[in-house]
């Protein structure tokens, strides 16, 4: 396809440069890029699909529109453009909870420049005779003339590292390919043949990178484009034996109706309501009509569709299928039989005329169920019923772990807590813990959440090793933000040095 591509275009142009006419211009415009990337790495839709984000950018060069036919509506516009293409990069990290790095956000740019070569089929439609709509579809082929990449590491301390790099050229794994091609397409006006206002997308149908870990890759871009024409094509010296005043497409000598825009089949003469009958000869020239009835439509008192002649209902709009009444509604829940899934059983139009849908049998409907898919009690919203003494038990666990002075470290006479605590979730391999650390208020606010944090985090590694899935297990630190006791004295302060646990299904 790339062997090919440039030879047959630059043959067309050849051909029609010396044989029709053509026109030069120049243009450019802004425009949005974005990479539609597609892997099978575990986790990528939720930890970075939505993480990137389009990038803007510009492109600018030479544009040309060579005639293809006689009337000048169709021709081919040929463009050789400077583009730059990408995405963006963001995300933020919570490094009180991680503990994996000091990292708090990433910032990135990927700006890739290519030379672009887009060949446009584009048909032109006159709307006065000075304004036509322009609207084209055709490949491109892109030549890669550098690639860069610029990173932006801010740490939890709010200090930040730049790194920029000139990125590989090649067919290679982790390289970005030198030649890639797709289709566009573009809509907009010409006017008086000197300017062009299009909108523009384009998307690649070859991959422009190629990864270590497999996937495609390809630009997507979509903006607006301005060309300016240094040169009129000839068709714009219109001959006086193709005059067409009213710029409906039917030359004045043939046209009945010369000032009037109108059809070939009204031999130029308007025609409102498309029925083949000119308003001048039209009775009804408002409403779509038939020659017997001199353009008149045939009565329709409820407007379906449905003649009166054949319409059972004629005041009430219906359906031909009912010789004009409305479709049935056999289960009286407001929805038709037509449009009714469950047309015997009365639904709601949500679930397409079908009742609200039980899916776990418990009697709760989804739409109320907090717990869909495991059957459950109306006390606990749907979801499983969780005994007090279970509770009690899990809320006794927390009491008696203690952890060093300062330190995450939890000492042993906590272990026997949280034995039974693994217990218990083993015992329900569908119930999560959340697991919160608290401090109280003496020392800095930053040291008290991030000692919380590694506290809870020490728990949850504790329960892990224990044979308790980590997906089951939520580590939070909150520091002081949340007492439960005050902090002007020693009694309150221990209170809010606690570790608490929450039971979710």
């Amino acid at each position: 396809m790339k062997r090919l591509f440039l030879p047959i275009v630059f043959s067309i142009a050849f051909i029609h440069v010396t044989e029709a006419q053509v026109k030069w211009g120049i243009g450019g415009g802004l425009h949005q890029s974005a990479v539609i990337e597609k892997n099978s790495i575990p986790g990528w839709d939720r930890d970075y699909k939505g993480f990137y984000s389009p990038r803007s950018g510009f492109h600018a060069g030479v544009f040309s529109e060579i005639n293809l036919s006689k009337s000048g509506r169709w021709a081919l516009q040929p463009a050789l453009l400077y583009t730059n293409k990408g995405r963006n990069f963001s995300k933020s990290f919570d490094s009180t909870k991680s503990f994996l790095n000091d990292t708090s956000m990433i910032n990135a740019s990927w700006k890739i420049n290519y030379l672009d070569l887009p060949v446009n089929v584009i048909y032109r439609l006159p709307i006065t005779s000075g304004i036509h709509l322009v609207a084209g579809v055709g490949p491109y082929l892109s030549y890669n003339l550098n690639n860069k990449t610029a990173y932006e590491l801010i740490n939890a301390s709010g200090e930040r590292k730049n790194f920029d790099d000139i990125l590989a050229n090649g067919e290679a794994v982790n390289k970005y390919r030198r030649i890639n091609w797709g289709v566009n397409a573009s809509a907009g006006f010409d006017f008086n043949d000197r300017v062009l206002v299009t909108a523009n997308y384009s998307r690649n149908i070859s991959d422009f990178y190629t990864a270590d870990y497999g996937g495609s890759f390809k630009h997507q871009v979509w903006g607006g484009t301005v060309v300016v024409w240094l040169t009129p094509s000839k068709s714009a010296r219109t001959k006086s034996e193709q005059l067409d005043t009213d710029g409906d497409g039917v030359p004045d000598k043939l046209d009945k109706c010369p000032t009037e825009m109108g059809t070939a089949a009204t031999n130029g003469c308007p025609d409102t309501d498309g029925d083949g009958i000119p308003d001048y000869e039209d009775k009804c020239p408002d409403s779509h009509g038939t020659t017997a009835l001199l353009g008149c439509p045939v009565p329709d008192t409820d407007k379906d569709g449905v003649p009166d002649s054949e319409d059972e209902c004629r005041e009430v709009a219906g359906l031909a299928k009912y010789k004009g009444c409305p479709a049935p509604d056999t289960d009286g829940d407001g929805i038709d039989d037509e449009n009714d899934k469950c047309p015997e059983v009365a639904g709601i139009q949500k679930y397409q005329g079908c009742p609200v849908p039980d899916t776990d049998g418990d009697g709760i409907d989804d739409e109320n169920d907090k717990c869909p898919l495991k059957p459950g009690v109306k006390e606990n919203n749907g979801c499983p019923y969780i005994a007090k003494d279970m509770i009690d038990e899990i809320n006794k666990a927390a009491k008696y772990i203690l952890f060093d002075v300062n330190s995450d470290n939890i000492r042993s006479s906590s272990f026997e807590a949280l034995d039974k605590l693994a217990d218990i979730l083993s015992a329900d391999p569908e119930m999560h813990l959340e697991i919160e650390g608290h401090t109280d208020n003496t020392g800095a606010i930053r040291l008290n959440q991030i000692l919380s944090g590694r506290r809870a985090l020490a728990i949850k590694t504790y329960l892990v090793n224990k044979g308790i899935a980590a997906d089951r297990l939520t580590a939070s630190g909150f520091g002081s933000e949340r007492p439960i006791a005050s902090n002007d004295t020693e009694a309150g302060r221990a209170k809010n040095r606690r570790v608490e646990f929450k039971v979710k299904y």
